[in-house]
């Protein structure tokens, strides 16, 4: 089913506003943004149109991108608004992370983009657990420690430049006054008494006497004083069904049964207990209902240098590039640590999605996606050579239809060739129009 693009534009325009109201969200009860989107899509028809079919399938077929992100990621990125399209990125999280995902439209700050994440399951299938609304802006806090995964996806006919953030931050406050987790010394896991036994917590060096503050509100359970943690404050925080746990304290300055505020000094640093042979020092642990002890680390980790995103000159984006040494690796991520995805050889063409440092976010004629060093790109402004077309000599429009094998012969003549991909040249014919041709012509 076809229907006119300016149709089509109107019915997106009434969607835009239904995916931004709350009045209709009975009739989506437990859908995300996405799923309203989607179903909407459908009501109208829309999903029967190329256009609307694309859009659906950009959707699900990102999921099976194998893109590979360290927090924090800062990207520079585009979307054509002509071909629907959508980002996965995977990264690794920690328990006791928060993470913030914000998305800013740079040319349509009214565009609604549909930002989606998942959890990688033990099987390698994919949970959603989060989504944004209309906002861009997304935080939640990580749970167990493992992969997710963010969708990010244009609603139809809508694009262009764009900043994206994700990043990570504690869900508590550091337990240390003037302290942060460069002051941390010892680590969960690490051995103790000979390897008889493990750290259950972190071990934060400062002056004896230093305030040790509240990491988050609760209720004091006791304090009171052991062999092992010397003087010793427990917090209790039923809400979010775990316990602090503040041990080798100099004095303790609550009493058990006492409401605390996050901030709220509860005792001072000292050497207390099995400590007293050690520089004075905080032992801080976080035992949670059901698990036990976890590591703190994450919890109260914050990055001290955040990079400011470097917006990326938007010409960059969006447009077909090509490899310029003899060969060069494509990455799952934008690191020369990182898995080489495949290797291809001069000229290849690419179109650049996005900049995230001195690396472009890639996809090849393929559909896949990788990353690639900006020294090892350039424009396909400049021509590789001619071709002299004849109408034996078969045009793919795109290397899709070309391995369903169906030929199309665009044009005859003279045609200018700019880049290629395997045993293909990309080239421009002399009515301007652009496709593929065996290198063997």
């Amino acid at each position: 089913m076809q229907f006119p693009k300016i149709y089509i534009l109107f019915i997106i325009t009434v969607l835009a506003g239904c995916s931004r109201s709350v009045t209709l969200d009975h009739l989506f009860e437990n859908r995300t943004p996405y799923e309203k989107y989607k179903l909407a899509l459908e009501n109208a028809q829309l999903h029967q149109t190329a256009l609307g079919k694309d859009w659906l399938q950009a959707g699900e077929a990102s999921l099976q991108d194998s893109l590979v992100v360290s927090l924090p990621y800062q990207e520079n990125g585009y979307f054509s608004p002509e071909k629907p399209a959508a980002l996965f990125l995977r990264y690794a999280v920690r328990e006791g992370q928060n993470i913030h995902i914000q998305l800013d439209p740079l040319v349509q700050p009214d565009a609604v983009y549909f930002i989606d994440v998942f959890s990688l399951q033990h099987n390698n299938s994919l949970e959603q657990i989060h989504a944004a609304d209309s906002t861009g802006i997304l935080d939640y806090e990580v749970e167990e420690s493992g992969w997710h995964a963010i969708r990010v996806q244009p609603e139809l006919l809508r694009g262009g430049p764009f900043l994206l953030s994700v990043q990570f931050q504690p869900s508590l406050s550091f337990p240390v006054s003037g302290r942060n987790s460069q002051a941390v010394g010892s680590f969960f896991g690490d051995t103790r008494d000979g390897g008889q036994r493990s750290h259950k917590g972190i071990d934060i060096f400062a002056p004896k006497g230093t305030p040790v503050l509240a990491a988050a509100s609760g209720v004091v359970g006791s304090a009171m004083l052991n062999r092992l943690g010397g003087k010793v404050v427990w917090l209790r925080n039923p809400e979010r069904r775990f316990t602090q746990y503040y041990a080798h304290l100099d004095s303790q300055a609550v009493r058990p049964g006492q409401r605390v505020a996050l901030g709220d000094t509860i005792g001072f640093v000292g050497n207390t207990g099995n400590a007293r042979t050690t520089p004075p020092h905080l032992h801080f642990s976080i035992y949670k209902f059901g698990k036990g002890a976890v590591d703190p680390y994450p919890f109260v980790h914050a990055l001290l240098d955040e990079a400011p995103v470097t917006q990326a000159d938007s010409s960059e984006l969006g447009i077909p590039a090509r490899i310029r040494s003899a060969k060069a690796n494509i990455r799952h991520s934008p690191s020369t640590d990182s898995e080489v995805m495949d290797t291809f050889e001069q000229y290849t063409l690419l179109n650049v999605e996005g900049k995230t440092g001195e690396w472009y976010r890639i996809s090849l004629p393929d559909t896949r996606s990788g990353y690639i060093h900006q020294s090892i790109v350039e424009s396909i402004e400049q021509p590789l050579q001619q071709l002299e077309l004849t109408e034996k000599d078969p045009v793919y429009p795109s290397l899709l239809i070309q391995e369903n094998m169906e030929k199309e012969v665009l044009a005859l003549g003279t045609s200018t060739v700019y880049a290629a991909f395997d045993s293909l040249w990309y080239v421009q014919t002399a009515e301007g129009y652009y496709g593929w041709v065996h290198k063997t012509l």
